[in-house]
């Protein structure tokens, strides 16, 4: 649920018996919110959860990898940093995807990694967020090929439905850029 009170939409909800994996909408920010939760099943209670939101041009390219084969080598991954500021401190976030069908092929059938791991973060040089230190949450969850595709041929539907959306958003936000430079620079034109 979302802080106003309203449910968010869930692009895919993937269940298994020890976790579930929810892809939301979050294009009003250029991004699509990924959220991994372990939960005990005979108590029906969440153990962890885990979230992190990842750019739209980020969840493209591990779509366009994933449907394209180029993802299907041993050792192939995606990570993204990123984080946000919580309550007076630093939150750092990873999100990674690997391909790992394990030596031997002992994950042959689930070969599709899934982590997200919270922590401590610290603000760099150029001002993005990296972890600093271990991380508080580390969930991670295996998927099969199948389902791992079909999530992946999900979420490409809703971009290309929803990039107007998506364009929309960025217009937006580029005239407001443009709009307080030229508030902080009167009498000077701006360069685009």
């Amino acid at each position: 649920m979302n802080n106003d009170g309203t449910i968010k939409y869930a692009i895919v909800e993937y269940t298994t018996n020890k976790n579930f994996c929810n892809v939301y909408d979050a294009v009003t920010i250029e991004r699509l919110e990924w959220e991994i939760v372990s939960y005990d099943r005979e108590k029906r209670v969440h153990l962890d959860r885990a979230n992190a939101y990842l750019p739209i041009t980020r969840c493209k390219l591990l779509v366009h990898q994933v449907l394209s084969g180029l993802a299907y080598k041993p050792g192939w991954k995606i990570e993204v940093f990123g984080g946000s500021f919580r309550e007076g401190s630093i939150e750092s976030r990873l999100f990674k995807v690997e391909y790992d069908p394990g030596a031997d092929n002992k994950f042959a059938r689930f070969p599709w990694r899934l982590g997200i791991n919270i922590g401590p973060g610290k603000k760099t040089a150029t001002g993005g967020i990296a972890p600093e230190g271990k991380p508080t949450t580390s969930i991670s969850m295996r998927f099969p090929d199948d389902d791992w595709v079909g999530i992946c041929l999900e979420i490409r539907d809703f971009l290309l439905v929803h990039q107007r959306d998506l364009e929309t958003v960025r217009r937006a936000e580029q005239s407001a850029n443009m709009t307080n430079r030229r508030k902080d620079n009167p009498g000077r034109s701006v360069a685009a």
